[in-house]
C-alpha cells in the first residue's frame, strides 16, 4: 500500500476527520486531502509527527500495509487486559484467603495477630489495585479506540469457557454449604473452625473465578470498550454505585457470619473499613469510565 492509503486507514481507525487531523498537524484540510489522494507528499517533519501520533514506524507508514494491523493487537490490548485481570483477581483472592485463614486459626492464634495479618494483606492488595487502576486509566487515555482483532471462533470458545467456569463456581459455593451442614451433625475436634474455614475456602475460589472470568468477558467486548469513550460519564458512576452496593452487602453478610458463627464480633467490625477502602478502589478504577 502507498502512504496515501495508509494515512486514510490510520485516520479512520482513530475516528478522525480530515479537518481534525489537519488541525493536529497544523496544516489545512486541503493538504490532508491531497496527501490521501496521492497528489502531494508531506514534509519529513510532518511524517515524523504522524508516526508519533499513530504509534507506527516510518517504513510501515510509507511502504507497509496498515490494513494488516486490523487483524493484530497493535496496542498490546490483550496482553494488558490479561495482566489487569490477573492482578485484580489476585488481590481480591488474597484478601479472601486471609479471611479464610483467620477462620481456620480462630481459637488457635490470638485475635490481635489475626487482625494485624488481615490489615497487612488488605493494605498490600489495595495498593496493588490502586496502581493497577491508574495503569488502566493511562492505557485507555493512550488507546481510546481499539480495533477489534478477536475472531468469532475465539469469542465463541471463551463464551463456552465462561459458562463452564461460572457454573463451576456456583456449584463450589453450594458444595461448601452442603459440607458445612453435614459437619454440623458430626462431632470432631475443631469442627467449627474446619466447617467455617472450608466454606470460606470454597467462596474464595468461587469469587476469584467470578472476578477473573468477569474481567476476561469484558476484555472480549472491544466495542463496549470503544463506546466508553464516546458516551456520558453517568455509566461509570452507575458501575461504581452497583459495585459498592455489592461490596457493602457482602461485608454485612461476612460481619454477621463471623459474629454469629464464631462469636468474633470484637474484630468482625474490620470488614466495614475494608469495604470502604474497596469502594474507593472501585471509584479509582471505574469512576471516570465513559
Amino acid at each position: 500500500m502507498s502512504f496515501s492509503d495508509n494515512l486514510q486507514v490510520l485516520r479512520k481507525r482513530n475516528n478522525l476527520t480530515q479537518e481534525q487531523l489537519a488541525e493536529q498537524l497544523e496544516v489545512s484540510r486541503q493538504a490532508v486531502s491531497k496527501w490521501e489522494s496521492g497528489q502531494s507528499y508531506p514534509e519529513m517533519e510532518k511524517l515524523l509527527i504522524i508516526c508519533d501520533m499513530f504509534h507506527c514506524d516510518m517504513d510501515s507508514l510509507v511502504k507497509g500495509d496498515m490494513t494488516l494491523e486490523d487483524q493484530a493487537d497493535a496496542a498490546g490490548y490483550d496482553r494488558f487486559m490479561n495482566s489487569f485481570s490477573h492482578r485484580i483477581t489476585g488481590c481480591v483472592t488474597f484478601i479472601l484467603a486471609a479471611v479464610t485463614l483467620m477462620a481456620f486459626l480462630d481459637g488457635i492464634v490470638h485475635e490481635d495477630i489475626l487482625a494485624i495479618l488481615l490489615i497487612a494483606v488488605v493494605g498490600v492488595s489495595v495498593a496493588v489495585m490502586i496502581v493497577t487502576g491508574i495503569n488502566m486509566e493511562a492505557f485507555e487515555k493512550k488507546y481510546p479506540h481499539i480495533q477489534d482483532f478477536y475472531s468469532e471462533e475465539e469469542c465463541s470458545a471463551f463464551t463456552r469457557r465462561f459458562g463452564i467456569a461460572i457454573a463451576f463456581a456456583v456449584c463450589l459455593i453450594l458444595f461448601g454449604i452442603c459440607v458445612n451442614i453435614a459437619l454440623d451433625s458430626i462431632n470432631i475436634p475443631l469442627k467449627e473452625q474446619f466447617s467455617g474455614g472450608f466454606f470460606l475456602l470454597c467462596v474464595t475460589i468461587a469469587v476469584g473465578m467470578f472476578v477473573y472470568f468477569g474481567i476476561q468477558k469484558e476484555k472480549y467486548e472491544v466495542e463496549e470498550y470503544n463506546k466508553r469513550h464516546d458516551g456520558s460519564r453517568e455509566k461509570g458512576e452507575a458501575i461504581v454505585g452497583k459495585a459498592c452496593g455489592v461490596i457493602m452487602l457482602l461485608a454485612t453478610a461476612l460481619f454477621l457470619y463471623l459474629g454469629l458463627a464464631w462469636d468474633m464480633f470484637r474484630i468482625a467490625w474490620i470488614v466495614y473499613p475494608i469495604s470502604g477502602i474497596l469502594c474507593a478502589v472501585v471509584a479509582v478504577i471505574w469512576g471516570d469510565k465513559k
